[in-house]
């Protein structure tokens, strides 16, 4: 039978990734099994919101839907949050697999940064002569970082060499944080050390980068390595001494482990998968590769490169415009299907955006309010692309995240999920099958920031409206609304033959009330008055608030006798809040209506129709007031 593997990675770790997949997608091919990759871009330097906003695409992934786990640990970049996901597993049965860090009851497959990390500072100190080094880790608690750092202060100390704790630091595993960092060395007016060795590749190329721009070049004037053999460090000149992990031959060990389990195995496995040294150019070595052909392929390749990012621009930037207009989650739903329909040689033939419908069709509620009602309510399909057509209809929930998802015994799919976030908030994710550009070519991070804002700047629009349209004390549409959405209401109702009720609303002695009890109680009576309305009001029905104590309702498809049933309940409403609140006044509220013939009066105006039903409220005011006096002039 078909299996499901989950696999839990960090998008930074672009070769590693592609690498370990390549591992997994030889390993399904021979137990038929797709693969499901949750991927998150939080990192160390990001802010705190945003780095949760990332990882929450792994609560997506419930362990008890899938046959067995895989968590790239090391490069989860969120301290313990790679335990709770293997704990998850664990507490549910789930074989899983760590990637990188061994965890008590879990199996795990390592990477010994020892070998290649040794053989990398020794040869530095053999070949080249190395006697002073600068290293520079991820973070000062990260489990490779501090591997790293002990080979390096073990292998200057067993040449006899001096490496104190002056001669390290932090650049985050990021390349800002690195260049700030050489800046300092630079500055400080000490001596250059001979080398400077870095925990990851991007460290080692921001640092080469940066030290250019300060006129010391590598390797001319000073040595840098780096470590994690990547494909970019390859490319770059000059081309880097690392180190490399076997990531494919990892990732395979780790499918056997999850398999030996599913058979029956239950003992815990650790493995080691050992590093081994790569040299470079950085080093002033030639290197164990032709780096010459690699950049002149690289250059070949660049204007398609180019070409492909100025269309894939153009690709966004025309979706951004559409989606800064959208008027409500039904336009954003056709109009994003429309453009993949036509567009998606980046994104691939199957394609999907899950997002919750609530986020748009209530755009004054908070992302805050929204993430209380749980992580996956109200989610559903946005945009289903599957075989390059566009699907509907698939129901998406908690287990069923993939709309129109199938097993399909012999072929084995790779499927790549991503988050949709505001800060901490997420309101949906997006989800890539197997291996479209955007994947390969490294460009999901822009991608999603760009699609991202593309669809907050759209949600912002609607809620500045909103709140343009809406008056600010009763929640209730204002007269602009009015103009926009009560109008249009009512000529679709005269073309359509249907008829509307129009009723007016007017608060009855508010003067009396404002004078006598003050203006909070004022308030308090229009807010009462305004609860009535929306108590008893269909939900396509539009009330506005016409004045300061007057209301106008605008409601499709009422005969009279609704038109009453209306009226009577908003009275009654009101009734029952005096009996019950105990306030030294009444509220009341005189309401005339008038329902419109369209058929019969096809030339009037919903204008010509409000003054028939103030007309009407005003005599029901008059006679009250008129009974009232003379009760009081008895009394």
């Amino acid at each position: 039978m078909k299996k499901k593997i989950a696999v839990c990675a960090n998008g930074w770790s672009y070769d590693l990734l592609l690498a370990a997949l390549d591992g997994i997608k030889e390993y399904a091919a021979r137990e038929d099994f797709d693969i499901f990759v949750f991927l998150s871009f939080a990192s160390y330097s990001e802010h705190a919101a945003l780095m949760q906003g990332e990882l929450n695409i792994y609560e997506l992934m419930d362990p008890e839907d899938y046959d067995g786990v895989i968590v790239f640990s090391a490069v989860i970049n969120s301290e313990g949050f790679a335990q709770k996901l293997c704990k998850r597993a664990t507490d549910k049965d789930i074989p899983v697999v760590s990637i990188g860090i061994e965890m008590d009851d879990v199996h795990s497959v390592c990477v010994s940064n020892d070998e290649g990390m040794r053989e990398l500072v020794d040869h530095l100190i053999e070949v080249h002569g190395v006697k002073k080094a600068f290293f520079i880790g991820g973070t000062p608690d990260h489990v490779d970082s501090i591997a790293r750092l002990r080979v390096t202060r073990e292998a200057f100390e067993a040449h006899g060499l001096e490496f104190t704790d002056e001669d390290y630091g932090y650049g985050k595993w990021s390349n800002r944080y690195t260049a700030l960092l050489i800046d300092e060395i630079l500055d400080s007016g000490k001596e250059l050390p001979d080398a400077i060795i870095c925990a990851n590749d991007i460290m080692a190329m921001a640092a080469c980068t940066e030290l250019e721009a300060r006129g010391v070049l590598a390797p001319q004037d000073i040595i840098v390595t780096g470590f994690d053999d990547s494909r970019e460090g390859k490319s770059f000149y000059p081309a880097l001494s690392s180190v490399k992990q076997n990531y494919q031959d990892i990732a395979y060990k780790a499918c056997e482990i999850l398999f030996r389990e599913l058979g029956g195995e239950k003992d815990i496995i650790r493995e080691t998968v050992q590093s081994s040294f790569a040299c470079g150019e950085s080093c002033g070595c030639r290197g164990d590769e032709d780096y010459e052909a690699a950049r002149i392929l690289y250059c070949r390749h660049s204007y398609m490169r180019s070409s492909d990012a100025r269309l894939l621009e153009q690709n966004e930037r025309t979706m951004r415009q559409w989606l800064t207009d959208m008027p409500n989650y039904s336009a954003l739903k056709e109009t994003l299907c429309d453009h993949y329909r036509r567009n998606h040689q980046f994104e691939g033939d199957g394609f999907y955006i899950c997002v919750n419908e609530e986020y748009f069709a209530d755009v004054m509620i908070s992302e805050a309010e929204l993430w209380k009602k749980g992580k996956l309510a109200g989610i559903q399909e946005l945009v289903s692309l599957k075989n390059g057509e566009i699907i509907s209809g698939y129901e998406v929930n908690a287990h069923k995240i993939v709309p129109g998802y199938e097993k399909t015994d012999g072929e084995q799919h790779v499927y790549f999920f991503l988050p949709m976030h505001y800060l901490e908030h997420n309101y949906g994710y997006v989800v890539f099958t197997d291996y479209p550009y955007l994947i390969t070519e490294n460009t999901l991070y822009p991608y999603m920031e760009k699609l991202q804002q593309s669809i907050r700047l759209m949600r912002t629009n609607l809620r500045l409206k909103a709140l343009y349209e809406r008056d600010a004390m009763t929640g209730l549409c204002n007269r602009f609304a009015y103009e926009n959405k009560a109008l249009p209401l009512y000529e679709e109702s005269v073309e359509k033959k249907t008829p509307v009720m129009v009723m007016f609303v007017d608060i009855n002695y508010m003067k009396r009330i404002n004078d006598e009890y003050g203006h909070l109680h004022g308030d308090n009576a229009i807010r009462t008055v305004v609860a009535s309305i929306n108590a008893n009001i269909s939900e396509e029905a539009i009330a506005v608030r016409f004045g300061g104590d007057e209301f106008l309702i605008i409601a499709p498809g009422f005969d009279s006798d609704r038109a009453e049933h209306t009226k009577e309940s908003i009275l009654g409403f009101l009734k029952k809040e005096n009996e019950e609140n105990g306030q030294p006044y009444d509220i009341s509220v005189s309401i005339g209506y008038v329902v419109t013939e369209p058929e019969a009066r096809p030339d009037a105006t919903l204008q010509d129709y409000i003054r028939e039903a103030d007309k009407e409220m005003y005599e029901i005011k008059k006679e009250m007031h008129m009974r009232m006096d003379r009760r009081k002039n008895r009394n």
